[in-house]
């Protein structure tokens, strides 16, 4: 399974928690996830709700890259975000503390 169907199913899940607006108050971002080779997809979080969309968007608040397998892993929960980056597996560039929390915000709705 690819990181946009694992991704897509997190955004998924995420949307039929109800105290996700809540959570999501205040954190208005969007992030570009671009697998070296696959399809450009981002995530974006506005007003309480997260979306999932194919493509690319302009002014991502972070810009997360890797192989669709590691951001598979990383998405999925096999492989630490964290420790990816710092072996060079995932490069991160813009605000790298959001990204980290979009980990965070995903890892909730893995389980």
């Amino acid at each position: 399974m690819g990181s946009l169907s694992i991704i897509s199913e997190l955004v998924e899940k995420a949307k039929t928690v109800p105290d996700l607006s809540s959570e999501l108050s205040g954190f208005n971002k969007s992030f570009q996830i671009k697998p070296s080779d696959a399809s450009p997809f981002y995530v974006e979080i506005k007003d309480g709700s997260i979306n999932l969309s194919e493509g690319e968007i302009q002014g991502a608040s972070a810009t997360v890259m890797g192989t669709d397998d590691v951001l598979s892993e990383i998405f999925s929960g096999k492989q630490d975000a964290v420790k990816a980056f710092m072996t060079g597996k995932l490069k991160v560039s813009g605000d790298i503390f959001s990204a980290q929390k979009l980990t965070s915000i995903m890892a909730k709705f893995r389980k």
